[in-house]
């Protein structure tokens, strides 16, 4: 438990099947329009996700702070005990009881630049060409008989992610390259039970990464959020 409390990640924060004809940028735009619009993408400044998992038979909610392209926070509580990482553009700080820690340390530079690309609410398939994206549409493909179309992001630092989608054009699974102890690995999450909030966006209300099967029991659309909520101690 204590590994995989320490290695949480952050989250942050992402329709028909259709011939290999269409472009990448035309998926892209159906995927937008699946997840609420463009309008309402740019209209989401800040979060709140509350959710639980269930590590080695002890159960750990979980919290998730956002402020678009500011910072970001993960609290996890379990046994009685409540750790967090925060993330904000310039720097991060994590602190795990459960490892050991007395006080909030130091995110690793690695670690942190890879956090901060998440920071963005919108994803990074919105606005990609103006945010130093690229995007390839790689055709369709079948995974255990389903078909999905197949999308590669590049990012503006080099990082690539492959992203799945089903046939109602969101988002099933997302493959992404990532540091994890000084090697790259690649690192699957899954995205499923998608539902519609009162104000009109569609979230996935569950995520499974690893061994590590997230499911969300609420979800807060720009609600106003404290800026002492990311800043250590807090």
């Amino acid at each position: 438990m204590k590994k995989n409390l320490l290695a949480l990640p952050l989250l942050f924060l992402s329709f028909s099947i259709c011939s290999i004809a269409q472009t990448a940028d035309e998926i892209v735009a159906k995927h937008i329009e699946a997840r609420g619009g463009l309008e309402k993408i740019r209209a989401l400044q800040t979060l709140i996700m509350e959710g639980s998992m269930n590590q080695g038979g002890t159960d750990v909610l979980l919290k998730y702070y956002y402020s678009n392209n500011k910072a970001a926070k993960t609290e996890f509580s379990a046994v009685g005990q409540t750790g967090y990482n925060i993330v904000t553009t310039s720097e991060g700080w994590m602190f795990n009881p459960f490892m050991g820690h007395t006080a909030a340390e130091p995110i690793p530079d690695v670690q942190l630049k890879e956090a901060q690309s998440q920071l963005d609410l919108a994803g990074p398939l919105v606005d990609y060409k103006t945010k130093g994206h690229t995007v390839e549409y790689l055709g369709k493909q079948s995974i255990q008989g389903v078909d999905y179309f197949k999308l590669k992001l590049t990012r503006a630092n080099g990082k690539i992610s492959t992203y799945y989608l089903d046939k109602n054009y969101l988002t099933s699974q997302v493959v992404t390259t990532q540091t994890v102890d000084g090697n790259e690995q690649e690192v699957t999450t899954e995205y499923a039970d998608y539902r519609k909030t009162p104000e009109g966006y569609i979230f996935a209300f569950k995520r499974i990464s690893g061994n590590n099967e997230i499911v969300f029991e609420k979800i807060e659309i720009n609600p106003k959020i404290d800026e002492s909520v990311f800043k250590p101690g807090n």
